[in-house]
């Protein structure tokens, strides 16, 4: 058992510091060779010459953060491996946005995803979407690149402004200079860098418990082998309904409808490519958070009947993981290094994932509107001025993230659910509801946020009763000892969603009625609440509300063209369809109301 909070050593230094420094090389290399980054096009879109395997292990990692790395084992450590049946959402969203949203936005030749929302419904919509992306995203990277950072200082004595401010100059370097290329072809690197650090910790745990049926042994005395929890309750934290159903909401708010991740399938050569990386990609997020499931549950068997957590040798769950590694890894010269650059791998691609996205964002629906004369070559320069600033105000708000404390944990990491899940709506509004309209899809965005935002504040106000698997520490050798500063356990905080206190009841249900009832739903229904009342109350408003404005076909999914071409005349001519040819015109984003006029 580790005696104290245990500095890296210089090896371990070394091979965090040979990670930083590739990243920096790929970015060097696209900037001065590969097209240099001197059109808009190749730097946002990589000029659509992207094979679908490195774009679908790009798409994979920017959804998988820091936070995945260190939360999920440790939600797994301490609720046991219930976190598992989320690879059903991933690979359902996987189908939905690979055959309804990919056919869509690609076709279309749009740079910034939200551009559709204009063309379907009105500039207002899709600034809407716009500010609610640039909102959710400058929150969530405070906390992403906070949070994991914050457990590493506690438990391996890095400094935590100085891994806040290395990873951030870093990713905010090589997205800069490097465009999309660069940062596709760095979190192929990265996730590379993750699954080592994976199987790392899960082979190296299997082996000092004495091999892998005594992992499991250890896991079934206790009492950790029920993976799928069908009870429909809603507050239940992890049943299988909550992973799968709304893990299905929160891959597609994260993929489909968010700049960050969509920009990766529209840098392929074609639709079918963009599918496969789409569909892959979603799929490798179900594999990896199963990794991560599965490693929560190999720490859990070596800390068998001696928890650290019951112990006070850490002081959050979020632990776990840097803890294991220091006291597994410290004799090996350089392995403590490597799951720490595994760490920050995951921070690294997050943030030059969220740089990306905003930058294009930014450009393509405020800059090229404000000066439309704006030569390619200055517009281009700008944006990576723009990349810059994006990634100083990251590490700003990884800062405030430490000044805030606990609270704006939680609180940022539930409204990034809440907020794309009302983006999400709106956008299957648009794609699947012929009859949807400007009216609907106002009332529907607005509605869905304020909705998600309202329960995500309540339900940090008066925050859920978890209910945790039982640990154990009566097996723990009597000279061991454990140094944790005061400071360190004042400060520490949690990491949203996947935050477990110490001090947290056992086998306590939650009693509260009414209104406080709703508070305490799953944290992975966010997303499903404020996505399915965004489209509910699109498809109302939009019927009581009617426009006489028909759609272009090219701007629904091909299933609901496809289904509408198929019906009687007569209820065909009800369709507020206008069927045009199937080869899209690359034109300038126009209002609905001129796509009404026929060519």
């Amino acid at each position: 058992m580790a005696t104290s909070t245990q500095l890296l050593s210089a090896t371990d230094y070394v091979v965090l510091v040979f990670l930083l420094m590739i990243s920096a090389f790929v970015g060097l290399y696209h900037a001065a060779f590969k097209g240099r980054q001197r059109t808009s096009k190749e730097y946002f879109l990589a000029n659509r010459s992207m094979h679908p395997l490195p774009v679908a292990v790009s798409l994979a990692v920017s959804i998988v953060s820091a936070i995945t790395f260190i939360g999920t084992p440790a939600l797994s450590y301490v609720y046991g491996p219930a976190y598992w049946p989320k690879i059903f959402g991933c690979i359902l969203a996987a189908f939905i946005v690979s055959f309804v949203f990919c056919p869509v936005l690609y076709k279309l030749k749009i740079t910034s995803i939200y551009e559709y929302l204009e063309r379907r419904f009105n500039r207002i919509v899709r600034y809407i979407a716009v500010i609610i992306q640039l909102f959710s995203t400058f929150l969530l990277l405070g906390v992403v690149v906070y949070a994991p950072a914050l457990a590493l200082n506690a438990v391996t004595g890095i400094s935590l402004f100085g891994s806040i401010l290395a990873v951030g100059i870093i990713s905010t370097f090589y997205s800069s200079i490097g465009g999309i290329k660069a940062v596709v072809w760095n979190d192929v690197i990265q996730s590379s860098i993750m699954v080592i650090g994976f199987f790392l910790i899960i082979i190296a745990g299997c082996i000092k418990v004495g091999g892998i049926e005594e992992v499991w042994s250890r896991v079934v005395e206790g009492n950790r082998t029920f993976a799928f929890d069908f009870r429909p309750d809603p507050t239940i934290r992890l049943s299988f309904w909550s992973t799968s159903i709304g893990g299905t909401f929160l891959m597609l708010s994260h993929t489909g409808t968010n700049q960050n991740q969509a920009q990766r399938f529209l840098t392929c050569t074609d639709l079918k490519s963009a599918k496969i990386a789409t569909f892959c990609g979603l799929c490798l997020v179900g594999v990896l958070e199963m990794l991560a499931v599965f490693t929560g549950i190999v720490i859990y068997a070596f800390y068998f009947r001696c928890d650290p957590l019951k112990n006070g040798f850490i002081a959050k769950a979020d632990q776990i993981v840097p803890f294991f590694a220091v006291e597994v890894f410290s004799s090996v010269p350089g392995l403590t290094g490597l799951i720490v650059s595994a760490v920050c791998s995951a921070s690294l691609s997050t943030i030059s994932t969220a740089i990306n996205g905003i930058v294009t964002v930014v450009g393509e629906g405020g800059i090229k509107k404000f000066w439309p004369q704006l030569s390619d070559a200055k517009f281009t320069t700008i944006m990576k001025v723009l990349s810059v600033i994006c990634g100083l105000i990251f590490m700003l708000m990884a800062g405030f993230a430490s000044v805030a404390g606990s609270m704006v944990i939680p609180l940022g990491q539930g409204l990034v659910g809440a907020l794309g899940g009302a983006v999400a709506g709106v956008f299957l509004l648009g794609i699947l509801i012929p009859w949807g309209n400007t009216n609907g899809a106002t009332a529907g965005i607005i509605t869905g946020a304020l909705l998600g935002t309202w329960i995500i504040i309540g339900s940090v106000m008066y925050p859920p009763i978890s209910t945790p698997l039982p640990l154990s520490n009566d097996r723990c050798p009597v000279n061991d000892t454990f140094i944790f500063t005061t400071t360190t356990m004042n400060t520490l905080t949690g990491s949203g969603s996947h935050s477990m206190a110490t001090n947290m009841p056992f086998d306590i249900e939650d009693s509260r009625t009414g209104i406080t009832r709703l508070y305490s739903i799953s944290f992975l229904y966010f997303s499903a609440v404020s996505g399915l009342s965004s489209l509910f109350v699109g498809i109302v408003i939009s019927l009581l509300f009617p426009c006489k404005d028909l759609v272009d076909a090219n701007l629904l999914s091909p299933f609901v063209v496809e289904a509408c071409q198929r019906l009687p005349q007569t209820l065909r001519d009800k369709c507020p369809i206008r069927f045009t040819d199937n080869d899209v015109r690359e034109t300038k984003t126009v209002d609905v109301a001129l796509l009404t006029t026929q060519p």
